[in-house]
């Protein structure tokens, strides 16, 4: 007797394992219910926010690998990191709004949190381990570290964006444009990263997968005027030889020795060129390689630990750099990033950091007062 289902991608395993101990009803609903769940999973995830994580924390990789082989100093090396520091942090960014959720969301803050209280002092530890250790003062966190403090900041915020969509949309505007103009706002606590980024995580999570779905249905016309585009400010940038820590954010004006009208304009810049880059990013989306998609779904593991293989391999690569080309060394910096981003994007290991920071998490939950966020009534 042949045994029939809706979906034949299942007809081996169960023909071959259910035998004659299941009634061919009772096979076919087995059948559905996890073709339905199947679809369900496909439906509900979207791949393409997958594979742009994956190139962006690529570049991530890709960028602190580059900084300290070739350098800003070399002619294609600032090239390279020109385009990628123009835009990957701001994508990244804006991809985390997308992503961010108020349900649960003291877990989610404590979740990131612990990461930070742990990983400074490892990561200093570790640095100091290898000879380099990092002068810091208190309140400022280390290196990558940032990034995990800001998006603590960022979720506390979300009730608000929820709340008051547009008046946070504009006040996050105005906070990353002119929050270079107190010379205070520097590296402590991650403030001044936090403000300048801020408007790419509210755009993200206002508007972020309506931005995605718009930009993925342009024609291929549309998408090669906009990758050109997107170039234009990128040479800007290259030609002009701009200071790159108007990249990093964290600076104030004064701090990097210009005017406030002047620093206003380059933040402006700097975000619209960057904004027009993750719109051509989200517009070629579908048309990224599959092979980005499991360092999509694991950026929080490779994010945290890629930190430590770069600072453990920072000296042998510059030995290496002084008996090669800086054409090599860039080679070799991209060909070791995607190992990198490759050997980190193994499951067990996100699974592993997301493991014992919500453990932590969870017991630090239970001494606080129980907290409810309230269902969004905006309309946007």
């Amino acid at each position: 007797m042949t045994l029939e289902t809706h979906s034949p991608v299942f007809e081996p395993a169960i023909a071959g394992s259910v035998s004659n101990c299941l009634s061919e009803k009772l096979l076919a609903t087995i059948t559905a219910r996890i073709h339905s769940v199947w679809l369900k999973i496909m439906k509900t995830r979207d791949f393409r926010l997958d594979k742009a994580k994956g190139l962006l924390i690529f570049l991530v990789v890709s960028g602190h690998l580059m900084e300290r082989l070739p350098g800003w100093d070399m002619g294609y090396s600032r090239v390279l990191l020109t385009g990628i520091y123009s835009f990957h942090m701001p994508a990244f960014v804006l991809l985390a709004g997308i992503t961010a959720r108020s349900n649960r969301l003291v877990d989610r803050t404590l979740v990131f949190l612990v990461l930070v209280v742990t990983a400074q002092p490892i990561l200093y530890y570790w640095a100091d381990l290898f000879g380099k250790p990092p002068s810091l003062e208190f309140g400022e966190p280390y290196w990558i570290t940032w990034f995990l403090l800001a998006m603590v900041w960022w979720l506390l915020l979300i009730p608000l964006v929820e709340r008051f969509p547009v008046f946070m949309l504009v006040a996050s505007i105005a906070m990353g444009l002119l929050g270079g103009i107190l010379p205070e706002i520097d590296y402590e606590f991650t403030v001044g990263r936090s403000l300048t980024f801020f408007p790419f995580f509210v755009t993200g999570k206002l508007y972020g997968q309506r931005l995605l779905t718009w930009a993925a249905e342009m024609k291929m016309a549309q998408k090669l005027g906009l990758s050109a585009m997107a170039l234009l400010p990128m040479a800007v940038f290259y030609l002009r030889d701009f200071d790159h820590r108007w990249f990093y954010g964290a600076r104030g004006f004064e701090n990097l020795g210009e005017s406030i009208p002047y620093g206003v304009g380059m933040r402006t810049l700097i975000a619209a060129s960057a904004l027009l880059t993750i719109v051509v990013l989200f517009a070629w989306s579908e048309s990224l390689p599959s092979l980005l998609i499991p360092a999509g779904q694991h950026t929080l593991a490779i994010f945290i630990l890629h930190g430590f293989i770069v600072r453990a391999i920072d000296e042998p690569l510059n030995a290496l750099l002084d008996e090669t080309s800086g054409s090599v060394a860039i080679a070799l910096s991209i060909v070791l990033a995607g190992l990198v981003t490759w050997l980190l994007s193994w499951r067990r290991l996100d699974q592993g950091i997301r493991w014992y920071s919500s453990a932590l998490a969870t017991l630090f939950r239970r001494v606080l007062p129980p907290y409810r966020t309230r269902k969004p009534t905006s309309r946007h």
